[in-house]
């Protein structure tokens, strides 16, 4: 069975016409008016857009063609069907990377909404990736639209909870951390490759605070030998390497 034609839409700029059924025909057009009509070709288009950006890569494409004001227009436009052309993950990194201003950031956050970023972001590696990209209070923008319980929930070890600590500033670091809890953040000590991302991405007190809520005999049958050791403490600064040489004391692996 062969598929439907895709269907095509008139636009009209300065009395000149052309059709439009793709989003590369649409940045082609876009790219030819050299930013002067952007808006009116919206506009012409308007309730078709979604149908000509069809998917991600359209997303995209089309939005690398357009200014910030008119980035907004087409994502209000797309209504209730950005977050399916959105599509993936990967795909939101990728959209976000290609965008330079908080308020068109925002907005797409803002679009998308919580039921469909959390269709789009399922794991501590999609967040950390989308929020690497974002600008400005859009870290906060992202964190609050999925909600703490949720981002918490995506977290099953030192590593995961690693991952995120590094894409976000002090302020929403002690944020995630005091919901987290003590008791949460040493259970997610699964291993010794948890325990040195926790040490190294962890502020500073924080760091201190986790060795010491960790038995010593919990951490020593994590390091059990001087390679383990060595696992470890490459990753740490000299600091941290000198809070846990102490907290599990002078033991033959940690000489």
């Amino acid at each position: 069975m062969c598929p439907s034609p895709r269907r095509r839409f008139r636009i009209v700029i300065d009395g000149e016409a052309a059709d439009i059924g793709t989003a590369a025909e649409l940045a082609v057009a876009l790219d030819v008016l050299h930013g002067h009509h952007d808006r009116q070709v919206l506009e012409q288009l308007g309730p078709h857009l979604p149908e000509i950006v069809a998917e991600p890569p359209g997303l995209a494409t089309v939005l690398s063609a357009l200014k910030p004001p008119d980035q907004i227009c087409l994502i209000e436009a797309l209504g209730a069907r950005l977050a399916d052309l959105v599509g993936g993950a990967a795909a939101l990194s990728q959209i976000l990377a290609r965008i330079a201003d908080v308020a068109v950031e925002q907005r797409l956050l803002a679009g998308i909404g919580r039921d469909g970023l959390r269709r789009l972001i399922q794991s501590p590696r999609d967040l950390a990736a989308a929020l690497e990209w974002v600008y400005g209070q859009c870290d906060a923008v992202l964190l609050d639209l999925l909600g703490i319980d949720y981002v918490a929930g995506l977290l099953e070890s030192g590593s995961d909870l690693s991952l995120l600590l590094r894409t976000l500033d002090r302020e929403r670091q002690q944020e995630l951390l005091a919901h987290l809890g003590w008791e949460r953040l040493v259970g997610l000590v699964r291993g010794r490759r948890d325990l040195a991302y926790l040490l190294r991405a962890l502020p500073a007190d924080a760091s201190r605070r986790l060795l010491e809520r960790m038995s010593r005999e919990r951490l020593a049958a994590l390091i059990t030998t001087r390679r383990h050791w060595q696992e470890v403490t490459r990753l740490l600064e000299a600091d941290e390497v000198a809070a846990l040489r102490e907290r599990l004391g002078e033991g033959p692996h940690a000489a």
